[in-house]
């Protein structure tokens, strides 16, 4: 009982600062929509640089601190570091790629179904995607691709684990995937944030070395928001949509008109470099996701996936995890940016 005690005041404390990261990071970003930007000239409010910054600011400078703050003295003992090779850092990636790619075509259609029962359309919540669609690539690379990486892999495995896994394996992989989902507040990345947060803890108990999950981290999103997202700005989709409509007038007419057919031949030689590189890329990606998704079927059929017995292992953990203060506020703020992602 007494390590019950001790483990529910653990991940009371660590959601209570995670919490408090979110809560501050919020009231920032809420203070900075409806009063900076409306003070402040246009031309510095819209600015890929300001949005970043009302990233950046919000979350890295002032939630992320604050967190520390509360959680530095805590008790840590972080897990026994043990090798782990190129060979299985590439199982690794491969894995939490599948795990990505099952999330996606969980969360991507759930998202559309909300939003279709409020009689809206993609582009009316874009959310993340939005601000990295024609945003500045300094700003998408440092943000997504370093800073967040960095910071979450702290927040939701480095200080979560070190803190709690003493307390049993399976409850701190279990937290840790579903605090690092329920963060996210959408239905787009939840369920794949939530299984990627699942591998990353399983690999950074096993390892001991969070450097790893930071580099899985950045991998994953230099992939979606550099890369992916470098290569669709390529596509200039005003001539794709011109060659669709030239297309069909040119199956309309069975290719009799020379100068119709003409101008369809050049826009598709224009288009065509750039659709190929896009379409080849997402091909590339699925290829990987599959691979992935293969090697977790070879694993789980094999049960290479084991949790050990720990020094203070409390049985029912969930309850002494969830049941308390810190967590219940940490998922009524989560839920309730969830709500505020998906209002008008």
């Amino acid at each position: 009982m007494e390590n019950g005690k001790l483990m529910s005041k653990s991940y009371s404390r660590h959601a209570l600062a995670a919490f408090t990261f979110l809560m501050a990071a919020m009231g920032l970003q809420i203070f900075s929509a409806f009063v900076l930007s409306k003070v402040l000239p246009e031309s510095l409010t819209g600015s890929s640089a300001w949005t970043f910054l009302n990233i950046i600011v919000p979350e890295y400078v002032l939630g992320f601190p604050l967190f520390l703050l509360i959680t530095f003295k805590m008790d840590t003992k972080a897990p026994e570091k043990n090798k782990f090779g190129f060979g299985k850092f590439l199982i690794g990636l491969f894995m939490t790629a599948g795990v990505i790619g099952i999330g996606a075509a969980i969360g991507f259609p759930t998202h559309l179904l909300i939003l279709k029962l409020e009689g809206k359309s993609l582009m009316d919540n874009m959310g993340l995607a939005g601000i990295m669609l024609g945003s500045n690539a300094f700003w998408r690379i440092l943000t997504v691709g370093i800073l967040a990486p960095i910071v979450e892999e702290i927040v939701f495995r480095k200080f979560l684990i070190d803190r709690t896994y003493k307390y049993g394996e399976f409850v701190a992989v279990l937290t840790s995937g579903l605090m690092f989902g329920l963060f996210h507040g959408n239905f787009t990345q939840f369920f794949f944030a939530t299984l990627m947060g699942f591998v990353m803890a399983y690999i950074y108990i096993r390892t001991g070395k969070i450097w790893i999950t930071i580099a899985y981290h950045m991998i994953i999103n230099l992939t979606t928001s550099v890369i992916t997202i470098g290569v669709f700005s390529l596509l200039d989709m005003e001539k794709i949509s011109k060659m669709t409509e030239l297309a069909q007038e040119v199956m309309a007419d069975g290719g009799q008109n020379a100068a119709l057919m003409e101008e369809y031949t050049k826009i598709m030689a224009e288009v065509l470099p750039s659709m190929l590189l896009y379409y080849g890329w997402l091909g590339f990606l699925g290829l990987v996701i599959l691979t992935g998704i293969i090697i977790w079927i070879v694993i789980l059929v094999k049960k290479k996936i084991k949790f050990q017995p720990t020094e203070a292992q409390v049985e029912g953990g969930v309850k002494f995890a969830w049941g308390n203060v810190g967590m219940i506020l940490f998922v009524v703020g989560c839920l309730a940016v969830f709500v505020i992602n998906y209002l008008p």
